[in-house]
């Protein structure tokens, strides 16, 4: 990221849903995985900013917070119905830009957005907090200030809270169940029957994750082998492994390609009779191999399959490790194509944040 790290528009690695599916089947063949459910392959990883600039040394420490709301949002903008509401919002007005992140706000303008909120009078308690400022302030924003965020810009988001452990060992058993419950009931993208499809990508938002320190941005959830489940995340904080970013780059580049479509990365498939998500049924005997780009006519990357231990192992969060913290909470936005009118009632009726409390 170059430049003014708040003002400047977001850049991000896209297609990973598609491609950790894809690692995820190999995963599945090698008796590894049992099941995986992934959410919208629209979602853009967005990382937080080292580098240096006149505004010091990016938001590494505290801008964890804007980075998954700008995860999100970057689901959101790709859908079309969408897309074409927020983009003519007044708050929004300057988002447009001929990047591939085209619509995404900055920093600088969650911060406008947030302080608009709190002035029409969204959580009060939460102004009083930041004093009713936050545009350039290096502060950590939370769950509720994502809330207030995508709430001013006419979209409908439920806060749920996790208050403690719900199972044996500091264990977050019905957290892990609540996240399985909303990716598994949504629709299927692939053309495979979805009784049969152990690895799914679901038409599902991704969910913003907040624990005392730091949030993520959960984008699934797998079982393995022994049916023991696990959290899919991105982290703004840590950067994408080298082979998958090539590839990603590699899809971005190459006109037409959709994530749904046959992507050439694998140079070995497993065996035709595991039940596993297959992107295309009419190409599904040939090797899947990721296309040259028609620009440059460069030489394909391919993806090793056999390192998903390493690859999916940077997106996997366990019960053990979800334990170590006590509370956490998710915001996720409810589908349905958001409302532009400043002086909508159902916006005051958001005003005061009421959250889903599982115990």
């Amino acid at each position: 990221m170059s430049g003014n790290y708040q003002t400047a528009p977001p850049s991000g690695t896209g297609h990973l849903p598609s491609l950790l599916a894809r690692l995820l089947l190999q995963s599945h063949a090698d008796q590894q995985t049992g099941s995986a459910s992934l959410c919208d392959p629209k979602v853009l990883h967005i990382g937080t900013s080292s580098e240096k600039s006149k505004l010091g040394a990016g938001d590494w420490a505290w801008g964890c917070g804007y980075r998954n709301l700008q995860m999100l949002f970057s689901t959101i903008i790709a859908r079309q119905a969408y897309r074409q509401t927020l983009l003519s919002h007044p708050l929004l007005a300057s988002c447009t830009t001929t990047s591939q992140t085209t619509g995404i706000p900055s920093i600088t303008r969650w911060q406008q957005i947030i302080e608009d909120a709190w002035k029409a009078g969204f959580d009060p308690d939460g102004a009083a907090h930041f004093d009713g400022r936050l545009v350039g302030k290096k502060q950590w924003i939370g769950t509720t200030e994502v809330y207030v965020a995508l709430c001013r810009l006419g979209l409908r988001c439920q806060i749920v809270d996790f208050p403690g452990p719900s199972g044996p060992n500091g264990q977050h058993t019905k957290l892990i169940q609540w996240v399985e419950n909303y990716f598994k009931s949504a629709s299927n993208l692939t053309d495979n029957d979805q009784s049969s499809s152990a690895i799914e990508i679901t038409s599902r938002f991704p969910l913003y994750f907040q624990h005392d320190g730091h949030s993520r941005t959960i984008i699934g959830i797998e079982t393995d082998a022994k049916q023991q489940p696990q959290l899919l995340i991105l982290d703004p904080a840590k950067k994408v492994a080298s082979p998958l970013k090539k590839i990603s780059e590699q899809m971005s580049n190459t006109e037409g390609l959709e994530d749904s479509d046959e992507i050439e990365i694998l140079d070995h498939r497993p065996p035709s009779s595991s039940k596993t998500f297959i992107p295309n049924k009419s190409s599904s005997k040939r090797p899947l191999t990721m296309p040259t780009t028609r620009a440059t006519k460069a030489k394909p990357t391919v993806l090793d399959l056999h390192a998903h231990p390493k690859l999916l192992g940077a997106h996997r969060l366990t019960l053990k490790e979800l334990s170590k913290k006590k509370q956490y909470q998710i915001l996720y936005v409810i589908d349905c194509v958001p409302k532009l009118a400043q002086d909508d009632v159902e916006q005051h009726k958001l005003h005061t944040i009421r959250s889903l409390r599982i115990v």
